[in-house]
């Protein structure tokens, strides 16, 4: 081949990658984008969430230490009915003032103000109306499994409880999280659940059993 010939070849194949390069950073961007918009409009304009769940405890050395399934209904803001199925029964109920648990097995239930018991819960983002960055800094995630777009949210004030935690996107919505608490164990929660569905307000009453023993007062 003549050199002239191999220079313009060498240019042409130049020419061609960086045109290809540029073409995958603009549709990276651009992914990453529609990512971003989904995961606000997720916590901005869904008003309810309803379905059922499950959820793995993994200790710090990375053993799975408890298992759970349920079901969740949520109506934005504030109110909610998160029911443990397996392994031990137990409902947690929120009309968006306070908040009842409700365990089976001893016969309790748990009266807190919502304000008080969800202040610094990851789980408080759910119940909220708002873009995640008004409590946390948020980063997305490249290194994560495929399928669904990831984002890591540390917040702004640090919590007694965990560190950061971790939500999986797909174009209908979060379809996990991942919680990571300040002793170094982590909570995996998957969900499959339908978004913006009509839910009835006495889903989010909580009618205390006969006989079982009270802690708290509602406010």
């Amino acid at each position: 081949m003549k050199l002239s010939t191999l220079r313009k070849t060498l240019f042409n194949l130049l020419t061609a990658s960086t045109i290809l390069l540029s073409s995958f950073t603009i549709s990276t961007s651009a992914n990453a984008s529609d990512a971003r918009q989904r995961l606000d409009t997720f916590f901005t304009s869904v008003s309810s969430i309803k379905g059922n769940f499950s959820q793995q405890v993994f200790s710090k050395k990375g053993k799975v230490i408890q298992n759970s399934t349920g079901d969740i209904s949520m109506l934005r803001p504030g109110k909610f009915r998160w029911v443990y199925k397996t392994p031990d029964p137990q409902t947690i109920v929120s009309n968006g003032k306070n908040i009842w648990v409700y365990d089976e097995d001893l016969e309790q239930v748990t009266i807190k103000p919502m304000s008080q018991a969800l202040s610094s819960a990851p789980i408080a983002i759910l119940t909220r109306k708002q873009k995640p960055d008004a409590q946390f800094k948020v980063q997305a995630l490249t290194n994560k499994a495929a399928g669904l777009d990831w984002f890591k949210l540390t917040p702004h004030r640090k919590s007694k409880d965990f560190k950061f935690f971790e939500v999986g996107m797909d174009k209908n919505g979060m379809r996990q999280m991942v919680m990571h608490d300040q002793l170094g164990q982590k909570t995996v929660l998957k969900l499959n659940a339908r978004i913006n569905v009509p839910i009835s307000g006495s889903t989010f009453f909580f009618k205390i059993p006969a006989g079982v023993d009270v802690i708290g007062k509602a406010i």
